[in-house]
């Protein structure tokens, strides 16, 4: 009845001496071997039971002792002392067999069904009864037996002497696993009990005792073995405890969490995605060959038996190829994972396509300079050189292009990047095939094929294609292929005042015309549109910040800033259809939310060029342009509540703002006026009433003057329905663009007064050329700002209801900058002028005798201070950058007019930053660096190049 129970058998039986296979043994040694062993069983029947149980476990159980010896705490004795202890596990199965007459295999499996150990054949056909199996399990008790005793080695002295060398040369090295046998099963009536030998240092025989009662559920020894598998533990009679966790759905994944599966259930831990912690489940099992675990790097699935699945049943990864794998390509997806052979539904392409989106932001990050691509950039060029070969075939001469491009592209991604669940590359077939497309450079164009792959997670479903722009080609919705010095010359053109849709153009007549592909006007067409909506594409992906433009000189709080406004630069809307809200919307618009919806948009029209441009446009959200550090924390349009009538209101619109503030005329208290007094308010604003005009007609007309100046005095003529009214913007007296306004209906004073109020400081002098609807405009809508900043004046220099005076504002003087330590910001009050007040003025220029003498008060030559300005005004017409913000475009799609507006108004005006960058690095010492200070001005700064040495203070 011995058992093997390592994988290498001994060649012959320790017990019996039948020849187990293997090396040939001679007939004459087997014979002695089988009259040893009759002999020993005949004359010590007492000694028999010990030495059949002792002599294999001093073999078998070897690796088990050696992990047990590496696992102790007390292996620092290189000569410890053992003990043998025989340990009682009831309720488990005999796991001794039968010697086989002939060579066995040893991978053959027991019966699950219960087994009656009884007498068992020997070699010599007599019966030998194994006394010790045969005792009932409450009789059994520990035995200890010294390893020094003749009785147990005398069987076998050989084997035992060898194997114990072998155990002093191998132990030290590394533990090795014992792989033992699955035990049988037996019948609970059949009352057996499993006898198995472990060999355990001497002071951990405490651990080993049997328990007292046999009927209740057996104690486990406490010895603790490490580097087994759950089976082997609970053969060896350690408790293991099942991990049991029902996930139905596999839930996505990000980069901190790895999947753990085990019996088709999806355990997620949050664990470092980088980190290959070992799983709970780990058997242990060697890797390298592919065994034990599924080779998907981001899959931690563990199969337990030898034999592994042809499939990954958690990620779907082909386990039966030997070399690195692709992705298994299954008619049939996973349980919980999308099936790519069947066509997404709306609701999917809907969740795609935002998926994509995101990736696409997240993965494709441009740099804003050409020369940070440098490498990107040799590699056009060396690509770009096209060799046209031409060959006489049948006498007819053709064409025969050899381009250093490739023709085939395709993501290197494997898993998705927003979930981390597999990709799917598939065939034509397929929701993931290959698309066909064009390749746009310099030097020529050609056809190339592109692979898609998505991910398999039903909640992301993103569209994974060849994305990497270091190889010098971004991707226009799997429709071309366009090499990135082409995109960054369609900027240098639109930067300089060219159309964008003639900047592309431009580009596409600049590829020089080979005889390998020609385009028809169709094709033309498409790739122009490809281009085109690729171009915005990349400008809205490529990293910037747009705290770069502001002003070197002035900072974020310029002290000057001059109005400027473009009614030709127009959106329009055939097209676009404009809706305002019906109920009472907020003034505050999100900017950030706004940029973002244009950008998403613009992306999705090239990631998707089938994809429907916006036709509705909420026109209340459309918030200006700032840079981030020059923006207020709230910021409002106001445009929704323009309300403009025909006919002009009659009276003095100046006068009415001076009895409001004088508290003379209340608005809100206007019914609780008498006619008399109605009358007397008409006299003064110069409302021509008669003696028999009711009082209702009195109001009306007193309100008519009000509402003029509360829906903000219509400043320029009403645009045609079909076009926008153009952009507002500010720039600095350096012609630094501070912010920008995109009117839909006609421009009006609510709209400076919207991008003054919306600007982090109000400029302490805001010059336009309609200064006084500005002033008494903000004096309705902010009377508590107004009376703050300028009082009764109305944003003039002196009483308006008097003559104009020459002044001199001390606020204006140019004088250091001191910070305020305090930390305690007020936008009320300038950083530079250290003064709440304002003023608004006009250049001059546009002042005629005919107008009203109270804008002679606005005039900027009232000023000692500001006369200086007059000659930067007039040079701000005839000047270049101001030139290419005028021009006068028109654009049918709403998220390119918005972008290229913000985009003109950024490269304009980091252009004149550079330039002052370069002017100061040019008077810079050595040692000396630019940088901006805490208005964002710049500056330069000298590098302390000298180290000080500390002086050692030496403790009494």
């Amino acid at each position: 009845s011995f058992s093997s129970v390592t994988r290498h058998k001994p060649p012959q039986c320790p017990w019996c001496g039948k020849h187990l296979g293997g090396k040939w043994v001679p007939s004459g040694k087997k014979s002695q071997s089988r009259a040893t062993t009759a002999t020993t069983v005949g004359k010590e029947p007492q000694q028999k039971c010990a030495a059949e149980v002792n002599s294999p476990s001093l073999e078998s159980s070897e690796s088990v002792t050696q992990l047990i010896v590496a696992a102790s705490s007390c292996d620092t004795d290189p000569k410890p002392q053992w003990k043998e202890v025989l340990v009682s596990t009831p309720h488990m199965g005999t796991s001794a067999s039968q010697c086989k007459s002939q060579g066995s295999d040893r991978g053959s499996k027991r019966p699950k069904e219960a087994r009656k150990v009884t007498e068992k054949p020997t070699a010599g056909g007599t019966s030998v009864t194994n006394p010790v199996l045969m005792l009932p399990s409450s009789t059994m008790k520990p035995a200890i037996l010294m390893p020094c005793s003749s009785t147990a080695v005398t069987s076998v002295p050989v084997l035992k002497s060898k194997v114990r060398e072998k155990s002093t040369v191998i132990g030290p090295k590394r533990p090795i696993r014992a792989i033992l046998p699955a035990p049988a099963q037996t019948c609970p009536e059949a009352g057996a009990t499993y006898v198995q030998w472990v060999t355990v240092p001497q002071e951990k025989i405490k651990d080993c005792e049997t328990p007292k009662n046999s009927n209740k559920s057996a104690k486990r020894s406490s010895v603790k073995v490490s580097c087994l598998k759950p089976s082997t533990l609970k053969q060896l009679g350690h408790p293991v405890k099942p991990v049991v966790e029902d996930q139905n759905l596999p839930s996505p994944v990000n980069s901190n969490q790895h999947a753990l599966a085990e019996k088709g259930l999806k355990i997620v831990s949050v664990l470092s995605y980088k980190q290959s912690p070992a799983a709970m489940l780990d058997l242990g099992l060697s890797t390298a060959r592919g065994r034990g675990k599924c080779k998907n790097p981001s899959c931690d699935y563990v199969y337990k038996n030898r034999h592994k699945p042809h499939v990954c049943p958690s990620c779907g990864w082909d386990l039966t190829k030997d070399k690195k794998p692709k992705l298994f390509n299954m008619p049939v997806s996973p349980p919980g994972l999308l099936d790519p052979y069947q066509p997404l539904s709306a609701a999917q392409k809907e969740v795609q396509r935002q998926s994509t989106l995101q990736l696409l932001r997240k993965t494709v990050l441009i740099p804003e300079s050409e020369g940070e691509l440098v490498e990107a950039m040799v590699l056009i060029q060396e690509l770009n050189s096209t060799q046209v070969v031409l060959s006489n075939a049948n006498e007819e001469t053709i064409a025969i292009e050899q381009s250093g491009w490739p023709r085939y592209y395709e993501s290197s991604s494997s898993h998705c990047f927003l979930c981390n669940f597999p990709l799917f590359k598939g065939g034509q077939n397929s929701v993931a095939g290959q698309e066909d497309c064009w390749l746009l450079t310099d030097s020529h164009l050609q056809t190339a094929t592109i692979q898609l792959k998505i991910c398999l997670n039903p909640q992301c479903l993103a569209l994974h294609s060849f994305s990497d722009i270091h190889l010098g080609l971004f991707n226009v919705g799997n429709k071309l292929l366009v090499s990135l010095d082409l995109l960054f010359k369609i900027r240098y053109q639109i930067k300089h005042g060219q159309n964008p849709k003639e900047a592309v153009m431009l580009v596409l007549n600049s590829v020089q015309n080979q005889p390998v592909n020609t385009l028809n006007p169709s094709e033309l067409f498409h790739i122009q549109e490809l281009l085109c909506s690729g171009y915005w594409a990349f400008e809205c992906l490529t990293v910037r910040d747009f705290n770069d433009m502001i002003c070197g000189v002035c900072g974020i709080a310029p002290k000057v800033e001059i109005a400027q406004r473009n009614t030709d630069n127009v959106l329009h809307l055939k097209n676009v259809e404009f809706t305002w809200p019906d109920f009472q919307a907020p003034d505050e618009v999100n900017v950030d939310d706004f940029w973002s919806t244009m950008e998403s948009e613009a992306i999705e029209q090239a990631a998707f060029p089938s994809s429907i441009p916006i036709t509705k446009f909420d026109a209340s959200i459309i918030a200006p342009f700032f840079p981030p550090l020059m923006r207020n924390s709230v910021i409002i349009n106001t445009e929704k509540d323009k309300h403009f009538s025909d006919q002009p209101a009659i009276g003095n619109i100046s006068t009415l703002v001076r009895l409001i503030h004088e508290g003379t005329f209340k608005p809100d208290l206007i019914n609780t006026y008498n006619k008399d007094e109605l009358r007397e308010i008409l006299n003064c604003c110069g409302i021509p009433n008669k003696p028999e005009d009711t009082k209702k007609q009195m109001v009306m007309s007193l309100c008519a003057l009000y509402a003029y100046i509360q829906n903000g005095i219509l400043t320029t003529k009403q645009p045609p329905a079909h076009l926008t009214a153009g952009k507002l913007y500010k720039i600095c007296p350096h012609q630094v663009v501070c912010g920008s306004k995109y009117i839909v209906r006609g421009e009006s004073a609510h709209d400076h007064v919207d991008l003054l109020v919306s600007s982090r400081y109000w400029p302490p002098v805001y010059v336009t050329d309609i200064p006084r609807q500005v002033s008494l405009c903000t004096d309705i809508q902010y009377h508590e700002l107004a009376a703050q900043m300028w009082g009764k004046n109305q944003g003039c220099f002196s009483d308006p209801m008097e003559e104009p005076e020459y002044v001199s504002c001390a606020e204006l003087q140019d004088q250091q900058y001191s910070m305020d330590l305090s930390g305690t910001e007020n936008p009320l009050v300038h950083p530079i002028t250290k003064s709440p007040l304002r003023w608004v003025v006009h250049s001059g220029d546009a002042v005629e005798e005919a107008q009203e003498p109270a804008v002679r008060h606005h005039s900027l030559s009232l000023c000692q201070e500001l006369e200086p300005y007059s000659a930067v005004l007039n040079e701000i017409k005839d000047d270049k950058a101001s030139a290419v913000r005028r021009k006068p475009f028109t654009f049918d799609n709403a998220a390119y007019y918005y972008l290229y507006n913000r985009l003109i108004d950024f490269l304009s005006s980091k252009d004149i930053v550079n330039q002052q960058i370069s002017d100061i690095l040019q008077s810079c010492q050595p040692g000396e660096v630019v940088i901006r200070d805490t208005l964002y001005r710049l500056g330069v700064a000298q590098i302390n190049t000298e180290v000080e040495l500390e002086e050692e203070t030496v403790l009494p």
